[in-house]
């Protein structure tokens, strides 16, 4: 697997598993006020970042030991840029649809931590479908 490949797979899989520690939390520790929510979602989203940056460097480190040589990123060329045009129009779809649905929920009076969840969500999916895309272009080519 290619760099790129690589790094999509751990977005796909933190994605993953962010996903299901929130939806863990909001069921076992139900919680109504927006704000509060919120402040739980960007700790679950700083946390993500951290987490994705170090298991990138872990695996270069792992896959570059385990190649004998330096496992680096290769130059992006006109397939990788496609790639990345398609994967984020994937991406921009998913997160359209998410943002269509907190409208119509909260117009119809949803409750509003509710909405925030629906909303985290739809944008979590929009990240896992750039990288579930990204992977699979990159292997069908």
């Amino acid at each position: 697997m290619s760099y790129k490949q690589i790094n999509a797979a751990i977005g796909v899989a933190f994605s993953v598993a962010v996903a299901i520690g929130v939806t863990l939390d909001a069921m076992f520790n139900p919680i109504s006020d927006p704000t509060v929510i919120a402040g739980r979602l960007l700790w679950a989203i700083g946390f993500s970042i951290l987490f994705n940056i170090i298991a990138v460097i872990v695996v270069s480190i792992l896959a570059g030991i385990a190649g004998r040589k330096e496992f680096k990123d290769e130059r992006a060329d006109e397939r990788d840029v496609m790639v990345a045009a398609r994967s984020m129009r994937n991406a921009y779809f998913v997160a359209s649809i998410g943002g269509l649905v907190v409208i119509i929920m909260v117009a119809a009076g949803a409750d509003p931590g509710l909405a925030v969840y629906v909303l985290f969500m739809g944008l979590l999916l929009a990240g896992a479908a750039d990288a579930a895309s990204r992977l699979v272009y990159y292997w069908i080519g």
